[in-house]
């Protein structure tokens, strides 16, 4: 070989010397990648943003599993790990082929099997749902892709965990009051409503309720529904479970007791109590208690008033007395004596007598009998002497 080919022979070799050096470098790379473990990627997740979880409260956790090598993957076995002190399984997409609830693990032997095999690059997404039975701060859950095959071989796995969720509690908050329009006095009846609300996303189970008062101002009747213990000298009355008469309380419902009273005595500082301590949900946990206060202000009894008649009442009075008919006095007529008339002699002079006698007729009984015996006697005397 002359030194006039020498060049010419490098400037041949040198693109494939560096495609070999490229080629090494990327497979070394990837080897260093599968050594570390980082060739399936997983992540899990709350399947929500608030990590505040109540009992009863129904939870997702999302697994998204990613094939970052440059294989595919053949084979996929996952591994899925939560307390289940505090956590019950419920369902699963895709559902597991192993449950181990007294363990709290659930195992998936082959995603393939569901997903088909992973190309470099694919991701897949697995959603497991629990219910949240007790309530506990950051409850741990794990998953683990583990055992892994590739068309290049074992691959690595890798573990994911979330430990940023919390579990609360229900409670039981009470509402006591007295009953709208009632005005508290002595010897009066006295009624209150007690409320009771189960703040939480499982069933009540169980509601104890003790009412506490003054005997010395409230004197206890009757309850609906009646309590299982009174102590009247006390003044307590105890409820050892309201779901005996009202049954199971659902998730934010409510049940509601109704207590009567008598009030004996006169103060401005009664108090009434109403109270729930060791109410416990459908999983048996204890659930906050609750608790409200009443005070009221007894008077004494309000004298009667003697009824007072008012204006319109008298003139409704005076409307109903009968009006008295006015009596029209008629005088009673007088008989009329009958006086015989005197004969007519055919002359005029003599026809004066007649008038004479109905004047005389109308002057009446006294006076007119004497005026009419004198006139009487002249008569005949005229009479007489005309005969002769």
């Amino acid at each position: 070989m002359n030194d006039r080919q020498t060049p010419k022979l490098l400037l041949t070799l040198t693109p494939v010397a560096i495609a070999l050096t490229a080629l090494s470098l990327l497979l070394s790379i990837q080897s260093v990648r599968a050594q570390n473990g980082d060739d399936i990627y997983v992540d899990k997740r709350l399947g929500r943003v608030d990590p505040l979880v109540h009992v009863g409260e129904y939870l997702t956790f999302t697994i998204l599993i990613r094939n970052d090598t440059a294989f595919t993957v053949t084979t996929l076995p996952l591994a899925d790990t939560y307390d289940a002190a505090v956590l019950g399984y419920a369902n699963a997409v895709p559902p597991p082929d192993a449950i181990d609830e007294g363990a709290g693990q659930l195992d998936w032997a082959d995603l393939t099997d569901f997903f088909g095999d992973l190309p470099p690059g694919r991701e897949v997404l697995v959603v497991v749902g629990f219910i949240a039975e007790h309530p506990q701060a950051a409850v741990v859950n794990a998953a683990e892709v583990h055992d892994a095959l590739g068309t290049s071989g074992a691959l690595s796995g890798t573990t994911s965990i979330d430990d940023g969720t919390d579990s609360v509690g229900g409670s039981s908050p009470v509402d006591k009051e007295l009953l709208a329009g009632l005005s508290p006095q002595v010897g009066q009846p006295l009624t209150f409503t007690v409320v009771i609300t189960n703040d939480g996303f499982t069933t009540m189970t169980v509601a104890p309720l003790v009412d506490t008062y003054n005997p010395a101002w409230l004197a206890f009747n009757y309850a609906a529904p009646p309590p299982d213990l009174i102590d009247a000298s006390g003044g307590v009355l105890t409820w050892t479970d309201l779901t005996i008469w009202t049954g199971d309380v659902p998730a934010h419902a409510s049940i509601s007791v109704t207590t009567v009273f008598t009030a004996l005595a006169t103060t401005d500082g009664a108090m009434n109590r109403a109270e729930v301590v060791g109410a416990s949900d459908w999983y048996g946990n204890d659930m906050g208690g609750g608790a409200d206060d009443v005070p009221i202000t007894i008077i004494g009894p309000t004298p009667t008033p003697a009824p007072t008649a008012t204006p319109e009442q008298k003139r409704e009075k005076d409307k109903e007395k009968p009006t008295p008919t006015p009596v029209v006095l008629t005088p009673t007529p007088t008989a009329t004596p009958e006086v015989p008339l005197l004969p007519e002699t055919g002359q005029a002079r003599h026809r004066s007598d007649g008038r004479l006698f109905a004047v005389l007729l109308s002057l009446g009984v006294g006076v007119g009998p004497a005026l009419l015996v004198h006139a009487c006697r002249r008569a005949f005397l005229r009479r007489d002497r005309a005969s002769e």
